[in-house]
């Protein structure tokens, strides 16, 4: 069975020119709408537009130009290639026609094959022109994109260097005091000790998300017995909950699937979460990470998956916010990483993203300002 080309819209106050017109379009294989008035012809087209509307000149009431004009004049029907088919041959009349807003014009009595080519012609130039003003929107949306990325990266890159200013400043005053003989203190020593580890810091999470971004992150994949796995990485954290005044709780039930999966890489990842949230989380408050199997849905039927899930009571992220989380490059700007206010770029909540992606995994964040927030991890097993 042959597909219709085409939709058309055939327009003439006689039902015997309908007919012929509409016999050759359907042997032409294209759908065919007839209506014998222009008033039916704008109600027509405005219930579904046609690809093209074949459209005669004399006709009581609103006659062909008037018809064409108003098609004219309707922002939802402008775009409808219209070719005039009419008994009226004179230049004048075709030039009014053309003035209209016609696009072809066919003299009766017409040849069937000169109607169909002209039709194929128009419906072809209407259907290049539709996909070119596609190709230019999806150009224009792309190259808006590529200007908020670029801005987003030299906002973060003036961030990253303002992060790595600072501690820099304080290194080289410490230098300086040591070669101009100052009395060496813990205290000193200590601050820039901070002060390398924090651009140390810096650059290693510069460096990951360079490495994920270009595909090029090492894995060591190992099989994980996933229950005591979590628990004996959780253990310190009992013991820090009750030094911050934090209820601290684990569940992670007996007989969780084996992982395989990079062991360091994936323990980075999820104390990265718990870190967070102690670190986010008011005294009094709770952080708790659950551990159970989900199955998937939709196009993930018959998948299993490890979850993985680190809540808290903390402050919670604006909704505003939260759409950009694990977001690279929009760190300076509060977002991804709870950041607090002065702290710069934290690129933490980016790199876990990367990593569990890394395992062929996924990872979601829900969060209510003043409630907390929570941080799922799904591994594929």
């Amino acid at each position: 069975m042959l597909v219709p080309q085409g939709d058309i819209l055939i327009v003439d106050d006689h039902p015997d020119n309908l007919d012929l017109l509409a016999s050759v379009l359907r042997e032409g294989n294209y759908r065919v709408r007839a209506v014998p008035s222009g008033t039916m012809a704008l109600e027509a087209a405005r219930r579904h537009p046609p690809e093209l509307m074949m459209l005669d000149v004399n006709m009581p009431g609103l006659d062909g130009y008037g018809t064409c004009e108003a098609f004219q004049a309707d922002p939802l029907l402008a775009r409808i290639p219209i070719v005039f088919i009419s008994a009226l041959d004179a230049p004048l009349d075709k030039v009014r026609a053309f003035r209209a807003g016609g696009r072809d014009y066919v003299a009766k009595p017409f040849h069937a094959e000169e109607v169909l080519v002209r039709v194929e012609h128009q419906v072809r130039l209407a259907r290049l022109q539709r996909e070119l003003e596609f190709q230019n929107q999806n150009l224009l949306d792309a190259n808006l994109k590529l200007k908020e990325v670029n801005t987003l990266k030299s906002n973060f890159t003036a961030m990253l260097v303002h992060d790595l200013r600072s501690p820099l400043t304080f290194l080289g005053l410490t230098l300086d005091a040591l070669r101009n003989g100052a009395a060496q203190s813990a205290d000193l020593m200590d601050k820039s000790q901070d002060a390398f580890a924090r651009m140390r810091d810096l650059l290693d999470e510069m460096l990951e998300i360079y490495r994920s971004e270009s595909g090029e992150t090492p894995m060591d994949v190992a099989e994980i017995d996933t229950a005591p796995w979590l628990e004996g990485l959780l253990v310190p954290y009992a013991l820090r909950g009750t030094e911050a005044d934090l209820t601290f709780q684990v569940s992670v039930p007996a007989g969780l699937p084996v992982l395989q999966a990079d062991r360091l890489k994936l323990e980075r990842a999820l104390l990265n979460l718990v870190e967070n949230a102690f670190k986010f989380t008011p005294r009094g408050g709770g952080v708790r990470v659950e551990a159970g199997v989900e199955y998937g849905a939709g196009v993930e039927a018959g998948l299993r998956f490890l979850r993985i899930a680190v809540i808290d009571t903390g402050r919670g992220v604006p909704p505003a916010e939260l759409p950009y989380i694990f977001d690279p490059f929009r760190q300076g700007q509060g977002q991804g990483q709870r950041s607090e206010a002065g702290r710069g770029v934290g690129l933490g909540l980016a790199i876990v993203q990367r990593l569990v992606a890394a395992h062929g995994g996924q990872i979601r964040a829900q969060s209510q300002p003043g409630f907390g927030s929570s941080f799922t991890v799904l591994l594929p097993c």
